[in-house]
C-alpha cells in the first residue's frame, strides 16, 4: 500500500527497492509487477531480479565497492545505471562499462538515523562537483543523484 501511495504522490520519481533488505521471490515478484525498481548491491541480486522477469532499465547496480568482474557482469545483461561517490569507482566504472549511466550518490544528514551510513558513503558537496567535473572529462553519462536515508527513519 504505501509503495502504491508513493507512486501516486510521486509519480516522476522511480522508487529502487533494496533487494538486500529481503530477497523473497515473492516480494520481489510482486514489486516488479508494480514497476518498482530494483537496488541491486551484487551479481547474486541482479540475476535474482532479472530471473523475475525485470527488465535492466529498472535496475541500478548499487554497491559502493563494486568488483571490475561484477561491473562486467552489469554491462553484459544491460545493466546500465550504477552509483559512484568515489573518484576509485569513477574509474573502475569507465574502464569496465564506458557506456554506464551513473547515480551520483551525495552525503545527506542521517543523524537521526538508527543505522548511520553518510559516514562511510556519499560524497560531499565539494566531492560531488570534482566528481562531476571528472565524469565530464572521461565522457562518462552522470544521469541522477542518489542518497541513503538510513535505517529506521520514520
Amino acid at each position: 500500500k504505501k509503495h502504491l501511495r508513493w507512486l501516486k504522490a510521486l509519480p516522476r520519481v522511480t522508487p529502487f527497492y533494496a533487494v538486500k533488505c529481503n530477497d523473497s521471490k515473492a516480494i520481489v515478484k510482486t514489486l516488479a509487477a508494480t514497476g518498482t525498481g530494483f537496488d541491486c548491491a551484487s551479481k547474486t541480486e541482479i540475476q535474482l531480479v532479472q530471473s523475475l522477469g525485470v527488465p535492466p532499465e529498472r535496475i541500478i547496480y548499487a554497491n559502493p565497492c563494486k568488483q571490475v568482474s561484477q561491473i562486467k557482469y552489469a554491462a553484459n545483461n544491460g545493466v546500465q545505471m550504477m552509483t559512484f561517490d568515489s573518484e576509485v569507482e569513477l574509474m573502475k566504472v569507465a574502464r569496465a562499462h564506458p557506456k554506464a549511466k551513473l547515480v551520483l550518490r551525495i552525503a545527506t544528514d542521517d543523524s537521526k538515523a538508527v543505522c548511520r551510513l553518510n559516514v562511510k558513503f556519499g560524497a560531499t558537496l565539494r566531492t560531488s562537483r570534482l566528481l562531476l567535473e571528472r565524469a565530464k572529462e572521461l565522457n562518462i553519462d552522470v544521469v541522477g543523484v542518489s542518497f541513503h536515508v538510513g535505517s529506521g527513519c520514520t
